[in-house]
């Protein structure tokens, strides 16, 4: 009884209008190319690692959900943060690397320019995949039936003021992303919680960093 309890308490299943696991899996290989092919390297890593570790992550999980998000298991969650996180700190380091050649003078004209392109999609790509992830504990929990779990962001599609069906999908998060990354606030997602916070500013000041140090950059390049 215990066992069977517990597993139930581990394993999580949807039997109604489960979303898609496609959307997510082209992100995240457009988001491993990308970074595959970036111009110049910042971490002292072969380029290879990130997509063989992407790789290992992400064929399980499609195992487990080969066409929808229908089931959730603790270690299944585990793996897809893991995916998500593994792709945001590698990110995240080429941002650090990229800032740091603006600030001393060393970035040479296009490639940089091209670099910080790639890094700011990418970087859209992977926090995109963060919040869609957080957010109520992920896409197969927030079509669970009278799921309790608190929501960290709120759509305008839940404000009508009346029940609705209506759930977001991976291109919700990945519009709501991107909107952050460009305008540095929230546009019509509003953040409920602080760690929904946290991670926004982190995106938006990555963004503007990018973004006014590289026009910058491209001024002095264009004079």
């Amino acid at each position: 009884m215990a066992t069977s309890t517990a597993r139930k308490r581990t394993t999580q299943v949807v039997t109604e209008q489960p979303e898609h696991r496609w959307p997510a899996v082209v992100a995240v290989v457009v988001a491993v190319v990308i970074y595959s092919f970036l111009p110049s390297t910042f971490i002292s890593v072969p380029r290879y690692i990130l997509p063989i570790i992407s790789t290992l992550l992400a064929v399980p999980l499609i195992v487990l959900n080969p066409h929808r998000f229908s089931r959730e298991t603790a270690w299944s969650r585990g793996l897809s943060f893991g995916l998500t996180g593994v792709i945001l700190i590698f990110n995240q380091v080429e941002v650090i690397g990229i800032l740091t050649e603006l600030i001393n003078g060393k970035a040479h004209g296009s490639t940089v320019l091209l670099n910080a392109s790639q890094v700011w999609f990418t970087d859209v790509i992977a926090f995109a995949l963060l919040f869609w992830q957080l957010d109520g504990r992920g896409p197969v929990s927030r079509r669970l039936p009278g799921d309790p779990v608190p929501r960290d962001f709120r759509f305008p599609q839940e404000d009508t003021g009346k029940p609705t069906p209506w759930q977001p999908a991976f291109f919700d998060y990945l519009y709501f992303s991107l909107s952050n990354m460009m305008a540095f606030s929230p546009t019509d997602v509003m953040p409920l919680t602080m760690r929904a916070k946290a991670f926004m500013a982190i995106q938006a000041l990555t963004g503007f960093a990018l973004l006014a140090l590289v026009i910058a950059r491209a001024v002095n390049i264009l004079a």
